[in-house]
């Protein structure tokens, strides 16, 4: 199959199949690309990191429209069908896919504890509302947060903001 004539097309998934769609997917030697993100969640008060889909009941199979059997994958096990435009089936843009593959390689590099700044260290935010302000970093607050003290109105309150979202001054 050469590569220059693939296309990425999106699928849509029965609910919370996707998983299952991608594996039987990849044995019939189809690639295919189902975006997930890593999000932080508390349950009776224990923290722990899930997968959840980017897109949820959706993924990309990259296909070569002239020799793919779009009925054997539309018959996939967890496929519920081709995402279609009337009769053209939806094809998604090379350079969109590079895009997603590669902002989710960035944040899957999570800052590990000993990349963050000491307790009374001075940072500086760089994303957000409160982008340029100064602040002091007071504790790690979970896996990718950390609580900072910043000065407002003559008195210090707390922030909760992500670790990526500020450096040390």
């Amino acid at each position: 199959m050469p590569k220059g004539k693939n296309c990425w097309y999106l699928l849509y998934c029965k609910a919370r199949e996707e998983e299952r769609a991608v594996q039987h997917l990849q044995n019939q030697g189809i690639e295919s690309f189902y975006p997930v993100k890593s999000v932080e969640k508390i349950r009776k008060g224990v923290k722990s990191v899930k997968q959840e889909p980017l897109f949820p009941n959706y993924l990309f199979v990259n296909l070569d429209p002239e020799t793919a059997n779009f009925n054997a994958i539309r018959s996939t096990r967890g496929v519920a069908s081709f995402v279609r435009f009337g009769i053209t089936y939806t094809k998604v843009n090379d350079s969109i896919i590079s895009h997603l593959q590669s902002k989710l390689a960035d944040t899957d590099k999570s800052i590990d504890d000993s990349e963050l700044p000491k307790i009374g260290d001075n940072v500086v935010i760089n994303e957000g509302t409160y982008k340029g302000l100064e602040a002091i970093f007071k504790a790690s607050h979970g896996l990718e947060r950390s609580i900072l003290l910043i000065k407002l109105i003559e008195q210090q309150a707390e922030l909760t903001i992500d670790n990526k979202n500020f450096k040390l001054k």
